[in-house]
């Protein structure tokens, strides 16, 4: 897999569930880039490099993505790509994408970069998403 961008999101009661010494163990190995209550965000620019972070918590036990008539199931981690470049498993843009159950994903409204300038947003961290955990 190939991408720009990339963010893995999961929750922390997966990650003590399945991730090798729990919570601590996701923290030591700088995994959380960002949290928010039960919800956890790893990012990395190199799709290659996410390939193996996917690759290694399927190892864990993480189960991955499944696709099912049509549509990508998400389960215990959830990928936002930027962009692909070539290179994926499935091509997103060709499927429906079905999110965790755990993970609520609402769009932010679309604004102009005009109106985002004016309304003191940094344009650079308004991506069009709201994500937190149900």
């Amino acid at each position: 897999m190939r991408s720009q961008f990339e963010s893995l999101f999961t929750s922390k009661d997966i990650v003590r569930a399945k991730y090798p010494n729990g919570w601590v163990g996701w923290l030591n190995d700088k995994m959380s880039d960002d949290d928010d209550g039960r919800l956890t965000r790893y990012t990395t620019m190199d799709g290659r490099y996410m390939y193996c972070i996917v690759e290694r918590l399927i190892d864990y036990g993480f189960k991955p993505p499944e696709l099912i008539d049509d549509t990508i199931h998400f389960h215990d981690f959830y990928l936002n790509v930027y962009e692909y470049l070539d290179y994926s498993k499935y091509d997103y843009s060709k499927y429906m994408i079905k999110t965790p159950y755990w993970l609520n994903i609402q769009p932010q409204p679309k604004k102009s970069i005009k109106n985002i300038y004016e309304s003191g947003l940094d344009f650079y961290e308004y991506n069009g998403l709201d994500y937190s955990v149900i």
